[in-house]
């Protein structure tokens, strides 16, 4: 199962990671919603599957 992981910057979804890795990962990527660089720890806080309040809203 795929999951949405958000952007620390503006909550939105930044990229899919399948499956989460055990040992800590961080991605750094520029985010294609707010265009800045951020950098995304994978873990469960940065999935949008747990927290339904991101900005992942079709137009």
């Amino acid at each position: 199962m795929k999951r949405k992981m958000k952007c620390p910057r503006c909550g939105k979804r930044a990229f899919d990671i399948s499956p989460l890795p055990r040992e800590r990962v961080e991605v750094e990527l520029k985010c294609p919603n707010c265009h800045k660089f951020v950098q995304v720890p994978c873990n469960k806080d940065s999935c949008m599957d747990d927290d339904k309040k991101g900005g992942d809203m079709m137009r």
